[in-house]
Protein backbone atom coordinates (compact mmCIF):
# COMPACT_ATOMS: atom_id res chain seq x y z
CA UNK A 1 0.00 0.00 0.00
CA UNK A 2 1.41 3.38 -1.03
CA UNK A 3 1.77 5.77 1.91
CA UNK A 4 1.59 9.51 1.16
CA UNK A 5 2.52 12.37 3.47
CA UNK A 6 -0.42 14.77 3.45
CA UNK A 7 0.63 18.35 4.21
CA UNK A 8 -2.83 19.20 5.50
CA UNK A 9 -3.03 16.23 7.90
CA UNK A 10 0.71 16.48 8.71
CA UNK A 11 1.11 12.72 8.60
CA UNK A 12 1.31 9.79 6.22
CA UNK A 13 -1.82 8.01 5.10
CA UNK A 14 -2.61 5.18 2.66
CA UNK A 15 -3.28 6.41 -0.86
CA UNK A 16 -6.95 5.68 -1.53
CA UNK A 17 -8.08 7.45 -4.71
CA UNK A 18 -11.63 8.71 -5.06
CA UNK A 19 -12.02 6.38 -8.05
CA UNK A 20 -10.30 3.05 -7.24
CA UNK A 21 -7.40 2.36 -9.59
CA UNK A 22 -7.20 5.93 -10.95
CA UNK A 23 -5.40 9.01 -9.62
CA UNK A 24 -6.28 12.59 -10.55
CA UNK A 25 -3.11 14.60 -9.98
CA UNK A 26 -2.62 18.36 -10.40
CA UNK A 27 0.77 20.05 -10.07
CA UNK A 28 1.22 23.81 -10.29
CA UNK A 29 3.27 24.71 -13.35
CA UNK A 30 5.49 27.71 -14.13
CA UNK A 31 4.74 31.37 -14.69
CA UNK A 32 6.47 31.71 -18.05
CA UNK A 33 8.20 35.08 -17.97
CA UNK A 34 11.88 34.06 -17.83
CA UNK A 35 14.26 31.12 -18.13
CA UNK A 36 14.09 28.22 -15.67
CA UNK A 37 16.33 27.87 -12.66
CA UNK A 38 17.00 24.77 -10.58
CA UNK A 39 14.09 25.64 -8.32
CA UNK A 40 11.74 24.94 -11.23
CA UNK A 41 13.45 21.62 -11.93
CA UNK A 42 12.88 20.10 -8.49
CA UNK A 43 9.05 19.96 -8.41
CA UNK A 44 8.95 18.91 -12.06
CA UNK A 45 11.31 15.97 -11.42
CA UNK A 46 9.73 15.07 -8.07
CA UNK A 47 6.14 14.85 -9.27
CA UNK A 48 7.13 13.23 -12.56
CA UNK A 49 8.80 10.48 -10.50
CA UNK A 50 5.74 10.15 -8.26
CA UNK A 51 3.56 9.80 -11.35
CA UNK A 52 5.89 7.14 -12.77
CA UNK A 53 5.75 5.09 -9.56
CA UNK A 54 1.97 5.30 -9.38
CA UNK A 55 1.81 3.87 -12.89
CA UNK A 56 4.46 1.24 -12.05
CA UNK A 57 2.16 0.21 -9.22
CA UNK A 58 -0.68 -0.43 -11.65
CA UNK A 59 -2.63 2.80 -11.23
CA UNK A 60 -3.77 4.96 -14.13
CA UNK A 61 -2.99 8.66 -13.73
CA UNK A 62 -4.47 11.83 -15.15
CA UNK A 63 -1.62 14.31 -14.65
CA UNK A 64 -2.46 17.99 -15.06
CA UNK A 65 0.12 20.77 -14.90
CA UNK A 66 -0.81 24.29 -15.89
CA UNK A 67 0.95 27.18 -17.58
CA UNK A 68 0.42 30.65 -16.09
CA UNK A 69 0.64 32.81 -19.21
CA UNK A 70 -0.92 36.01 -17.84
CA UNK A 71 0.39 37.63 -14.66
CA UNK A 72 1.94 40.87 -13.39
CA UNK A 73 5.43 39.46 -13.92
CA UNK A 74 4.64 38.55 -17.52
CA UNK A 75 3.16 41.97 -18.22
CA UNK A 76 6.14 43.78 -16.70
CA UNK A 77 8.69 41.64 -18.54
CA UNK A 78 6.87 41.96 -21.87
CA UNK A 79 6.79 45.75 -21.49
CA UNK A 80 10.48 45.73 -20.65
CA UNK A 81 11.31 43.78 -23.84
CA UNK A 82 8.79 45.61 -26.00
CA UNK A 83 6.90 42.47 -27.05
CA UNK A 84 3.43 41.11 -26.42
CA UNK A 85 2.61 38.99 -23.38
CA UNK A 86 1.60 36.18 -25.73
CA UNK A 87 4.97 36.23 -27.50
CA UNK A 88 6.88 36.33 -24.21
CA UNK A 89 4.88 33.51 -22.65
CA UNK A 90 5.17 31.40 -25.78
CA UNK A 91 8.94 31.83 -25.86
CA UNK A 92 9.45 30.77 -22.27
CA UNK A 93 6.89 27.98 -22.37
CA UNK A 94 8.84 26.46 -25.26
CA UNK A 95 12.07 26.86 -23.32
CA UNK A 96 10.54 25.34 -20.19
CA UNK A 97 9.19 22.33 -22.04
CA UNK A 98 12.54 21.80 -23.77
CA UNK A 99 14.41 21.95 -20.45
CA UNK A 100 11.97 19.53 -18.83
CA UNK A 101 12.28 17.09 -21.72
CA UNK A 102 16.05 17.08 -21.26
CA UNK A 103 15.49 16.22 -17.59
CA UNK A 104 13.35 13.26 -18.56
CA UNK A 105 10.12 14.88 -17.34
CA UNK A 106 7.18 13.46 -19.26
CA UNK A 107 4.57 15.78 -20.71
CA UNK A 108 1.41 16.01 -18.59
CA UNK A 109 -1.81 14.39 -19.69
CA UNK A 110 -3.25 17.91 -19.88
CA UNK A 111 -1.29 21.19 -19.90
CA UNK A 112 -3.92 23.94 -19.67
CA UNK A 113 -3.06 27.61 -20.16
CA UNK A 114 -4.64 30.29 -18.03
CA UNK A 115 -5.59 32.47 -21.04
CA UNK A 116 -7.49 29.57 -22.59
CA UNK A 117 -9.74 29.15 -19.53
CA UNK A 118 -10.94 32.69 -18.84
CA UNK A 119 -14.57 31.60 -19.28
CA UNK A 120 -14.25 28.92 -16.61
CA UNK A 121 -12.69 31.42 -14.23
CA UNK A 122 -15.48 33.95 -14.78
CA UNK A 123 -18.10 31.27 -14.13
CA UNK A 124 -16.38 30.31 -10.87
CA UNK A 125 -16.17 33.93 -9.73
CA UNK A 126 -19.83 34.49 -10.59
CA UNK A 127 -20.75 31.47 -8.48
CA UNK A 128 -18.78 32.82 -5.52
CA UNK A 129 -20.43 36.22 -5.91
CA UNK A 130 -23.87 34.63 -5.93
CA UNK A 131 -23.01 32.90 -2.64
CA UNK A 132 -22.03 36.24 -1.10
CA UNK A 133 -18.35 35.28 -0.84
CA UNK A 134 -16.95 37.56 -3.55
CA UNK A 135 -17.25 41.36 -3.58
CA UNK A 136 -16.26 44.21 -5.88
CA UNK A 137 -14.00 47.23 -5.25
CA UNK A 138 -12.71 49.86 -7.70
CA UNK A 139 -9.67 47.62 -8.32
CA UNK A 140 -11.35 44.31 -8.91
CA UNK A 141 -13.27 41.36 -7.44
CA UNK A 142 -12.10 39.85 -4.16
CA UNK A 143 -12.64 36.67 -2.15
CA UNK A 144 -13.85 37.38 1.39
CA UNK A 145 -11.81 34.99 3.58
CA UNK A 146 -14.02 35.74 6.58
CA UNK A 147 -16.82 33.85 4.80
CA UNK A 148 -14.79 30.62 4.67
CA UNK A 149 -14.46 29.15 8.16
CA UNK A 150 -11.69 26.69 7.26
CA UNK A 151 -9.34 29.31 5.85
CA UNK A 152 -5.83 28.44 7.03
CA UNK A 153 -6.39 24.69 7.48
CA UNK A 154 -3.61 23.72 5.07
CA UNK A 155 -0.85 26.03 6.29
CA UNK A 156 -2.05 26.43 9.87
CA UNK A 157 -2.04 30.21 9.61
CA UNK A 158 -4.38 32.95 8.50
CA UNK A 159 -1.99 35.85 8.22
CA UNK A 160 0.75 36.55 5.75
CA UNK A 161 4.35 35.78 6.68
CA UNK A 162 6.43 38.89 6.20
CA UNK A 163 9.55 36.79 5.67
CA UNK A 164 8.16 35.05 2.59
CA UNK A 165 7.32 36.47 -0.81
CA UNK A 166 3.59 36.07 -1.41
CA UNK A 167 1.29 37.35 -4.08
CA UNK A 168 -1.36 38.91 -1.81
CA UNK A 169 -2.68 42.11 -3.38
CA UNK A 170 -2.97 45.29 -1.35
CA UNK A 171 -6.10 47.44 -1.55
CA UNK A 172 -7.51 49.87 1.01
CA UNK A 173 -11.00 48.87 -0.10
CA UNK A 174 -10.52 45.22 0.93
CA UNK A 175 -12.60 43.98 3.85
CA UNK A 176 -9.77 41.84 5.26
CA UNK A 177 -5.99 42.03 4.71
CA UNK A 178 -5.92 38.41 3.52
CA UNK A 179 -8.71 38.81 0.94
CA UNK A 180 -7.29 37.89 -2.45
CA UNK A 181 -7.98 38.98 -6.01
CA UNK A 182 -10.27 36.91 -8.17
CA UNK A 183 -10.48 39.45 -11.00
CA UNK A 184 -8.33 42.55 -11.61
CA UNK A 185 -9.62 45.50 -13.57
CA UNK A 186 -7.25 46.32 -16.42
CA UNK A 187 -4.87 49.24 -16.55
CA UNK A 188 -4.08 51.05 -19.81
CA UNK A 189 -2.05 48.88 -22.16
CA UNK A 190 -2.63 45.63 -20.26
CA UNK A 191 -4.21 42.50 -21.75
CA UNK A 192 -7.90 42.40 -20.92
CA UNK A 193 -11.01 40.28 -21.26
CA UNK A 194 -14.69 41.17 -20.93
CA UNK A 195 -16.42 40.14 -17.70
CA UNK A 196 -19.68 40.94 -15.86
CA UNK A 197 -17.68 43.34 -13.64
CA UNK A 198 -15.72 45.12 -16.36
CA UNK A 199 -12.69 44.55 -18.56
CA UNK A 200 -9.78 42.96 -16.79
CA UNK A 201 -7.88 39.73 -16.20
CA UNK A 202 -7.96 36.93 -13.65
CA UNK A 203 -6.10 36.86 -10.37
CA UNK A 204 -3.36 34.27 -9.99
CA UNK A 205 -5.09 31.86 -7.58
CA UNK A 206 -8.33 31.40 -9.49
CA UNK A 207 -6.77 29.71 -12.52
CA UNK A 208 -5.82 26.43 -10.81
CA UNK A 209 -9.26 26.03 -9.23
CA UNK A 210 -11.01 26.73 -12.52
CA UNK A 211 -8.84 24.36 -14.54
CA UNK A 212 -8.89 21.49 -12.04
CA UNK A 213 -12.62 22.06 -11.81
CA UNK A 214 -13.02 21.70 -15.56
CA UNK A 215 -10.92 18.57 -15.94
CA UNK A 216 -11.51 16.81 -12.60
CA UNK A 217 -14.79 18.24 -11.34
CA UNK A 218 -13.07 19.95 -8.37
CA UNK A 219 -12.07 16.54 -6.99
CA UNK A 220 -8.32 15.89 -6.93
CA UNK A 221 -6.60 12.93 -5.32
CA UNK A 222 -3.19 14.64 -5.25
CA UNK A 223 -2.34 18.31 -5.58
CA UNK A 224 1.36 19.08 -5.63
CA UNK A 225 3.82 21.92 -5.80
CA UNK A 226 6.70 23.57 -4.01
CA UNK A 227 6.50 24.33 -0.28
CA UNK A 228 6.40 28.04 -1.10
CA UNK A 229 2.97 27.56 -2.68
CA UNK A 230 1.24 26.16 0.39
CA UNK A 231 0.44 29.71 1.54
CA UNK A 232 -1.23 31.67 0.17
CA UNK A 233 -1.69 30.01 -3.22
CA UNK A 234 -2.86 26.54 -2.21
CA UNK A 235 -4.68 27.93 0.82
CA UNK A 236 -6.61 30.20 -1.53
CA UNK A 237 -7.30 27.38 -3.95
CA UNK A 238 -8.93 25.42 -1.13
CA UNK A 239 -10.99 28.41 -0.04
CA UNK A 240 -12.40 29.33 -3.44
CA UNK A 241 -12.92 25.71 -4.59
CA UNK A 242 -14.60 24.40 -1.44
CA UNK A 243 -16.63 27.57 -0.95
CA UNK A 244 -17.93 27.10 -4.50
CA UNK A 245 -18.66 23.35 -4.39
CA UNK A 246 -19.22 22.63 -0.70
CA UNK A 247 -17.08 19.48 -0.97
CA UNK A 248 -13.47 18.50 -0.29
CA UNK A 249 -11.19 19.80 -3.03
CA UNK A 250 -8.04 17.67 -2.52
CA UNK A 251 -7.50 14.41 -0.61
CA UNK A 252 -3.69 14.59 -0.42
CA UNK A 253 -1.65 17.78 -0.50
CA UNK A 254 2.01 17.16 -1.36
CA UNK A 255 4.82 19.73 -1.26
CA UNK A 256 8.49 19.40 -2.13
CA UNK A 257 11.06 21.18 0.04
CA UNK A 258 13.13 24.22 -0.82
CA UNK A 259 16.49 24.27 -2.55
CA UNK A 260 19.02 25.96 -0.28
CA UNK A 261 22.45 27.46 -0.91
CA UNK A 262 23.89 27.32 2.61
CA UNK A 263 23.23 28.91 5.99
CA UNK A 264 23.25 32.49 7.24
CA UNK A 265 24.93 33.89 10.36
CA UNK A 266 22.01 32.65 12.47
CA UNK A 267 22.46 29.11 11.14
CA UNK A 268 19.22 29.41 9.17
CA UNK A 269 18.91 27.80 5.75
CA UNK A 270 19.22 30.28 2.87
CA UNK A 271 16.58 29.50 0.26
CA UNK A 272 17.34 29.76 -3.43
CA UNK A 273 15.11 32.16 -5.32
CA UNK A 274 15.18 34.52 -8.27
CA UNK A 275 13.96 37.39 -6.09
CA UNK A 276 16.89 36.74 -3.74
CA UNK A 277 19.41 36.96 -6.56
CA UNK A 278 20.90 33.54 -5.81
CA UNK A 279 19.05 31.38 -8.36
CA UNK A 280 21.13 29.10 -10.57
CA UNK A 281 19.85 28.94 -14.13
CA UNK A 282 19.03 25.52 -15.51
CA UNK A 283 20.91 26.15 -18.76
CA UNK A 284 24.00 26.87 -16.66
CA UNK A 285 23.44 23.68 -14.65
CA UNK A 286 23.42 21.69 -17.90
CA UNK A 287 26.93 22.98 -18.55
CA UNK A 288 28.12 21.66 -15.18
CA UNK A 289 26.54 18.21 -15.42
CA UNK A 290 24.37 16.16 -17.73
CA UNK A 291 20.59 16.38 -17.35
CA UNK A 292 20.52 12.79 -16.07
CA UNK A 293 23.10 13.63 -13.38
CA UNK A 294 21.07 16.68 -12.38
CA UNK A 295 17.99 14.49 -12.03
CA UNK A 296 20.00 11.99 -10.00
CA UNK A 297 21.09 14.81 -7.66
CA UNK A 298 17.47 15.91 -7.12
CA UNK A 299 16.32 12.35 -6.37
CA UNK A 300 19.22 11.76 -3.99
CA UNK A 301 17.36 13.75 -1.31
CA UNK A 302 13.84 12.96 -0.08
CA UNK A 303 11.42 15.29 -1.81
CA UNK A 304 10.10 16.83 1.42
CA UNK A 305 13.53 17.78 2.75
CA UNK A 306 15.71 20.79 1.90
CA UNK A 307 18.06 20.18 -1.03
CA UNK A 308 21.46 21.85 -0.66
CA UNK A 309 22.86 23.18 -3.92
CA UNK A 310 26.55 23.45 -4.75
CA UNK A 311 27.86 23.11 -8.32
CA UNK A 312 30.18 20.27 -7.34
CA UNK A 313 27.19 18.30 -6.00
CA UNK A 314 25.75 18.08 -9.52
CA UNK A 315 28.83 16.21 -10.72
CA UNK A 316 28.49 13.45 -8.13
CA UNK A 317 25.57 12.09 -10.10
CA UNK A 318 27.84 11.46 -13.10
CA UNK A 319 29.93 8.96 -11.13
CA UNK A 320 26.83 7.15 -9.89
CA UNK A 321 25.42 6.97 -13.41
CA UNK A 322 28.73 5.69 -14.78
CA UNK A 323 28.64 2.89 -12.23
CA UNK A 324 25.14 1.89 -13.32
CA UNK A 325 25.85 2.10 -17.06
CA UNK A 326 29.13 0.19 -16.73
CA UNK A 327 27.16 -2.62 -15.12
CA UNK A 328 24.41 -2.62 -17.77
CA UNK A 329 26.98 -2.63 -20.56
CA UNK A 330 28.88 -5.48 -18.89
CA UNK A 331 25.67 -7.55 -18.70
CA UNK A 332 24.90 -6.80 -22.36
CA UNK A 333 28.34 -7.98 -23.42
CA UNK A 334 27.97 -11.10 -21.27
CA UNK A 335 24.65 -11.99 -22.89
CA UNK A 336 26.37 -11.96 -26.28
CA UNK A 337 24.81 -11.93 -29.73
CA UNK A 338 21.63 -13.63 -28.61
CA UNK A 339 21.03 -10.79 -26.23
CA UNK A 340 18.26 -10.56 -23.71
CA UNK A 341 15.67 -12.26 -25.93
CA UNK A 342 17.50 -15.57 -25.90
CA UNK A 343 18.52 -15.27 -22.25
CA UNK A 344 15.03 -14.68 -20.86
CA UNK A 345 13.29 -17.96 -20.15
CA UNK A 346 16.51 -19.88 -19.59
CA UNK A 347 17.42 -21.72 -16.45
CA UNK A 348 17.77 -19.42 -13.44
CA UNK A 349 19.70 -19.79 -10.22
CA UNK A 350 19.90 -18.14 -6.81
CA UNK A 351 20.62 -14.71 -8.26
CA UNK A 352 17.14 -14.59 -9.79
CA UNK A 353 15.73 -14.46 -6.28
CA UNK A 354 18.10 -11.60 -5.46
CA UNK A 355 16.56 -9.63 -8.33
CA UNK A 356 13.05 -10.32 -7.07
CA UNK A 357 14.04 -9.20 -3.59
CA UNK A 358 15.56 -6.03 -5.05
CA UNK A 359 12.34 -5.20 -6.88
CA UNK A 360 10.37 -5.77 -3.67
CA UNK A 361 12.75 -3.50 -1.72
CA UNK A 362 12.54 -0.85 -4.44
CA UNK A 363 8.76 -0.87 -4.38
CA UNK A 364 8.72 -0.71 -0.57
CA UNK A 365 11.01 2.33 -0.63
CA UNK A 366 8.87 4.13 -3.19
CA UNK A 367 5.64 3.06 -1.46
CA UNK A 368 6.92 4.78 1.71
CA UNK A 369 6.12 8.34 0.61
CA UNK A 370 8.28 8.03 -2.50
CA UNK A 371 11.61 7.58 -0.74
CA UNK A 372 13.89 8.00 -3.76
CA UNK A 373 17.19 8.02 -1.77
CA UNK A 374 16.35 4.55 -0.43
CA UNK A 375 15.18 3.42 -3.87
CA UNK A 376 18.50 4.54 -5.37
CA UNK A 377 20.34 2.63 -2.65
CA UNK A 378 18.48 -0.50 -3.76
CA UNK A 379 19.56 0.10 -7.35
CA UNK A 380 23.21 0.56 -6.33
CA UNK A 381 23.13 -2.64 -4.29
CA UNK A 382 21.66 -4.64 -7.19
CA UNK A 383 24.27 -3.16 -9.54
CA UNK A 384 27.02 -4.42 -7.25
CA UNK A 385 25.51 -7.89 -7.08
CA UNK A 386 24.98 -7.97 -10.86
CA UNK A 387 28.64 -7.13 -11.45
CA UNK A 388 29.61 -10.03 -9.21
CA UNK A 389 27.16 -12.32 -11.01
CA UNK A 390 28.73 -11.53 -14.39
CA UNK A 391 32.25 -12.00 -13.01
CA UNK A 392 31.36 -15.34 -11.41
CA UNK A 393 29.67 -16.67 -14.55
CA UNK A 394 26.06 -16.75 -13.36
CA UNK A 395 23.42 -17.98 -15.77
CA UNK A 396 22.50 -15.66 -18.61
CA UNK A 397 18.87 -15.87 -17.54
CA UNK A 398 19.80 -14.51 -14.11
CA UNK A 399 21.84 -11.67 -15.61
CA UNK A 400 19.04 -10.86 -18.04
CA UNK A 401 16.64 -10.61 -15.12
CA UNK A 402 19.01 -8.19 -13.38
CA UNK A 403 19.19 -6.10 -16.55
CA UNK A 404 15.39 -5.93 -16.83
CA UNK A 405 14.99 -5.13 -13.12
CA UNK A 406 17.50 -2.28 -13.24
CA UNK A 407 15.86 -0.97 -16.43
CA UNK A 408 12.47 -0.97 -14.71
CA UNK A 409 13.81 0.90 -11.69
CA UNK A 410 15.57 3.48 -13.83
CA UNK A 411 12.31 3.96 -15.71
CA UNK A 412 10.45 4.74 -12.49
CA UNK A 413 13.17 7.21 -11.52
CA UNK A 414 13.06 8.79 -14.98
CA UNK A 415 16.72 8.02 -15.71
CA UNK A 416 17.94 6.85 -19.13
CA UNK A 417 18.40 3.09 -19.39
CA UNK A 418 21.38 3.62 -21.70
CA UNK A 419 24.37 5.90 -21.39
CA UNK A 420 23.41 9.21 -23.09
CA UNK A 421 25.02 9.35 -26.51
CA UNK A 422 25.15 13.15 -26.67
CA UNK A 423 28.13 13.30 -24.35
CA UNK A 424 26.13 14.84 -21.51
CA UNK A 425 27.76 17.97 -20.15
CA UNK A 426 30.49 17.72 -22.76
CA UNK A 427 27.99 18.45 -25.52
CA UNK A 428 26.78 21.45 -23.55
CA UNK A 429 30.34 22.74 -23.31
CA UNK A 430 30.75 22.39 -27.08
CA UNK A 431 27.58 24.39 -27.72
CA UNK A 432 28.74 27.01 -25.23
CA UNK A 433 32.04 27.32 -27.13
CA UNK A 434 30.18 27.87 -30.41
CA UNK A 435 28.03 30.52 -28.73
CA UNK A 436 31.17 32.30 -27.52
CA UNK A 437 32.60 32.23 -31.05
CA UNK A 438 29.32 33.57 -32.41
CA UNK A 439 29.22 36.34 -29.80
CA UNK A 440 32.74 37.41 -30.77
CA UNK A 441 31.76 37.30 -34.45
CA UNK A 442 28.80 39.58 -33.78
CA UNK A 443 31.04 42.03 -31.93
CA UNK A 444 33.32 42.08 -34.99
CA UNK A 445 30.26 42.52 -37.25
CA UNK A 446 31.02 39.20 -38.95
CA UNK A 447 27.33 38.47 -39.39
CA UNK A 448 27.92 35.80 -42.03
CA UNK A 449 29.77 33.62 -39.50
CA UNK A 450 27.30 34.52 -36.77
CA UNK A 451 24.33 33.47 -38.90
CA UNK A 452 26.04 30.29 -40.05
CA UNK A 453 26.66 29.16 -36.46
CA UNK A 454 23.05 29.94 -35.56
CA UNK A 455 21.68 28.09 -38.61
CA UNK A 456 23.98 25.08 -38.20
CA UNK A 457 22.97 24.72 -34.55
CA UNK A 458 19.31 25.05 -35.51
CA UNK A 459 19.78 22.19 -37.98
CA UNK A 460 21.11 20.13 -35.06
CA UNK A 461 18.03 20.94 -32.99
CA UNK A 462 19.62 23.70 -30.90
CA UNK A 463 17.73 27.02 -30.77
CA UNK A 464 19.61 30.16 -29.71
CA UNK A 465 17.82 32.89 -27.72
CA UNK A 466 19.36 36.38 -27.83
CA UNK A 467 18.14 38.77 -25.14
CA UNK A 468 19.56 41.60 -23.05
CA UNK A 469 23.03 41.10 -24.50
CA UNK A 470 23.10 37.41 -23.52
CA UNK A 471 22.64 34.27 -25.59
CA UNK A 472 21.10 31.11 -24.15
CA UNK A 473 20.06 27.92 -25.93
CA UNK A 474 17.39 25.26 -25.80
CA UNK A 475 17.00 21.91 -27.53
CA UNK A 476 13.99 21.32 -29.76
Amino acid sequence: MIQVYNTEARKKAPLEPVVPGHVNMYVCGPTVYDSCHIGHARPAVVFDTIRRHLEYSGLSVTFISNITDIDDKIINRANELGITCKALAGRYQDEYESDMARLGVRSPTIRPKATEHIGEMIDLIKGLEEKGIAYVTPRGVWFDVSKFADYGKLSGRKTDDENTEHRVEQDQEKKNPQDFALWKFSKPGEPEWDSPWGKGRPGWHIECSAMSGKYCDFQLDIHGGGADLSFPHHENEIAQSEAYTGKQFVKYWMHNGFITVGKDDDDEEIKMGKSKGNAFWLHDAFEVASPAALRMWILGTHYRGPLLYKPEFLKTGENSLDRIYNCLEAITRYLGEGGIKEAVGGETGAFSEECENADKAFREAMDDDFNTPQALAVVYELVGKANSAVTSGASKADCAKALLTIHAHLGVLGLPVERPKDGGAGADQFIKLLIEIRTEARKNKDFALSDKIRDDLAAMGVVLNDRSGETTWTAK
